[in-house]
């Protein structure tokens, strides 16, 4: 069965569709910006490090929603406007799953990135998850 995942501690999901899904035992979160849950505002329109680590808080919030934690997450999929930012990004999430590189059982996720034309809110870095709600802590 497909169910919806919400929490207030992530920004409302925009358009029609949910912040994540939970199928069985994996659980598919919506692509999330650097707009903060609260003020519903873009927290620095400048910087995609500050977005990142926003956008990376929200993912946090919806995996604990769905009953899971970020090391239960599998893939991470990154779009960027300017791809200059890869390697700031790319540094982010290794300090942000940092605890996974030395436990082989909770390896850091796989992640993917594209460069983008633009994204909502003009935001500079979007982040879309899976996680595996199965996996042994």
């Amino acid at each position: 069965m497909k169910t919806a995942v919400h929490t207030p501690n992530a920004p409302e999901a925009f358009a029609s569709h949910s912040q994540a899904v939970h199928v069985g035992s994996t659980v598919y979160i919506s692509g999330q910006i650097g707009c903060h849950p609260t003020t519903k505002e873009m927290v620095d329109m400048k910087c995609v490090k500050t977005q990142t680590e926003q956008a990376l808080k929200n993912v946090q919030a919806i995996m604990e929603a769905a009953g899971g934690s970020m090391k239960d997450i599998v893939n991470c999929i990154i779009h960027l406007t300017n791809m200059e930012d890869f390697n700031t990004i790319n540094d982010i999430f290794a300090n942000h799953f940092h605890h996974h590189q030395s436990d082989k059982s909770h390896p850091a996720p796989a992640h993917t990135c594209f460069a983008v034309k633009e994204l909502p809110k003009n935001a500079l870095v979007q982040v879309s998850a899976v996680g595996c709600l199965s996996l042994p802590n």
